[in-house]
């Protein structure tokens, strides 16, 4: 039986509103963010061997999984709890909150980064090989002590998200640190450095990212205390500790499977290839890493506020919200990974060089996954919004599987292309349940109108002409740049004619100058009830 495609006409809500100004300011962030990701990544490969390359992006891939771990789930939690509090007026749970899971974020990274220096042998020669050597162990020590730092900044940044302050994410963690980084990394380059001396500089603005986090929470706590009227009496201690574990603990060992499935195929490409091929490899997939920066920009922001919004009651305005933040996504990934698939040589020449054009197939093949992915919608998200942690979990485990197990198939006869396929099939696998799982519990599904129209535009605008142009001859690098930025100008202009269609309209608060009270945080959310028309 067919489903009708939902109707999203209508003015926007108070939600989109605030979910479009908040996700400019993080799209703005996450576009800043991912020039500073090509430029580091640019320069390690161009001035330095694929080798020491392959060393740097196997052993940062090690840190950002252990880093995902020891928050402990905190990153989602923080973004469904604090909302829910502000909405119920529990003002002094969501600041003990806040803090016990920085405890937690801090003493499981202390954890983790003991054991990362207790085996800092095995984990060195495991990724670098026999030649890894005293540098190879340096570097893991350095990573170690900078992983309880990391935990505690994504932990204070989730809270500052989930207090409505998307700012500290944005000049924190998607400007600041990368930019550290890229002149850290260029000081160490400059300098004639080995793998020890870069990881350092990669790992150093992470102590800087950490203070300015917390600092900035501080702040944001305190404002809110004082503007914030009568509340309702502290919960206990151990009555917020359950509901909080109650509710993070699945969402751990889910974070413990999404962080080796993201990042786990570079070392398993170091350790069961070369490094050198991982440094291909990951070059290559950083360009889909950085497709889904946008996807990440809205919905760290949706979050909260989808939250929010259920926990008032609100189904319809939450339903809304996610149609519409699907077709958002796609109007920003369509386009970027339609134009990989016709640009993939061309663009890893440009940020890596003649050696790693070997790695388009890997781009093809995960910019296929993100298609996909994109006109899924947000599912994880709304199952975590809506308490469905549990269920998130089993999703997230069948496509570590997944991916663990072709990873382990494919990558010693077919290399990083079957690191891609295995990724590719966990995205789909883990979307896929999602879906399903939303539609039986919310009966919702991410598409809608809005979804078609940008889904046709792009690939009106992006898929079409490549295509004639490879069917009449072979274009140059530089025809199909030219016939893609064609593309894009006419794209723009058929989304600003339908810019009502699309809910785009939601955008024009960010003309205003000043913020009205209603905008301050989430208090106008409990009383959005009504059916939007």
């Amino acid at each position: 039986m067919a489903v009708p495609l939902a109707d999203t006409a209508g003015p926007p809500p108070a939600s989109l509103t605030r979910i479009a100004r908040s996700g400019s300011a993080n799209l703005v962030g996450a576009a800043g963010g991912a020039v500073l990701t090509l430029l580091l990544t640019w320069v390690v490969t161009r001035f330095t061997d694929a080798t020491v390359a392959g060393g740097l992006f196997a052993l940062t891939a090690v840190f950002l999984i252990v880093a995902a771990i020891a928050e402990l789930g905190s990153d989602v939690s923080l973004s469904k709890f604090l909302p829910h509090f502000l909405v119920e007026d529990r003002l002094a749970d969501a600041r003990t909150t806040a803090r016990m899971a920085a405890l937690v974020s801090f003493c499981g990274g202390a954890l983790v980064g003991a054991g990362l220096i207790t085996l800092r042998g095995p984990i060195a020669e495991a990724i670098l090989g026999p030649d890894g050597g005293t540098a190879g162990r340096r570097a893991v020590v350095v990573l170690a002590i900078c992983v309880p730092l990391a935990a505690v900044m994504n932990t204070a940044l989730s809270a500052s998200r989930g207090l409505a302050t998307i700012r500290p994410t944005v000049l924190v963690d998607k400007i600041g640190r990368p930019l550290l980084q890229v002149g850290c990394i260029v000081v160490a380059v400059a300098a004639g450095t080995g793998l020890g001396g870069l990881t350092l500089a990669w790992a150093l603005p992470y102590v800087v990212g950490t203070i300015a986090a917390i600092a900035w929470f501080r702040v944001i706590e305190q404002r809110l205390v004082a503007q914030s009227g009568p509340s309702r009496p502290p919960s206990t201690r151990k009555a917020l500790w359950r509901e909080y574990a109650v509710y993070t603990w699945p969402r751990v060992i889910s974070r413990i499977s999404q962080s080796i499935l993201q990042r786990a195929d570079i070392v398993l490409v170091a350790a069961l290839r070369s490094p050198a091929e991982a440094a291909v490899y990951t070059v290559a997939t950083r360009l889909f890493v950085i497709g889904q920066l946008g996807t990440q920009a809205i919905q760290q922001v949706a979050a909260p506020h989808t939250s929010a919004l259920l926990s008032s009651g609100d189904n319809h305005a939450a339903k809304r919200v996610f149609q519409t933040v699907t077709a958002w996504t796609m109007s920003l990934t369509w386009p970027f990974f339609l134009a990989c698939l016709a640009l993939a040589p061309f663009l890893l020449h440009v940020f890596g060089g003649t050696t790693y054009r070997t790695g388009h197939e890997v781009v093809v093949v995960l910019a296929v996954a993100a298609l996909l992915a994109a006109a899924g919608g947000p599912v994880d998200l709304i199952l975590l919004m809506a308490g469905r942690s549990g269920l998130s979990l089993v999703n997230a485990l069948v496509a570590l599987g997944v991916n663990l197990t072709l990873n382990l198939l494919l990558i010693p006869p077919i290399g990083m292309v079957g690191a891609a396929i295995a990724w590719a099939a966990a995205i789909v696998v883990r979307n896929v349940l999602g879906m399903i799982q939303v539609s039986a519990h919310l009966h919702w599904l991410p598409f809608s109108r809005l979804s078609v129209y940008v889904g046709g535009l792009a690939l009106a605008c992006f898929a079409v002409p490549p295509q004639l142009l490879e069917l009449v001859a072979d274009p140059s690098d530089g025809l199909l740049v030219v016939v893609l930025a064609v593309g894009a100008v006419g794209y723009l202009t058929a989304l600003w004619k339908l810019r009502d269609q699309l809910a785009l309209t939601a955008f024009t608060a960010l003309l205003r100058r000043r913020r009205t009270p209603d905008q301050a945080g989430f208090l106008p959310v409990a009383t959005e009830t009504k059916p939007v028309p």
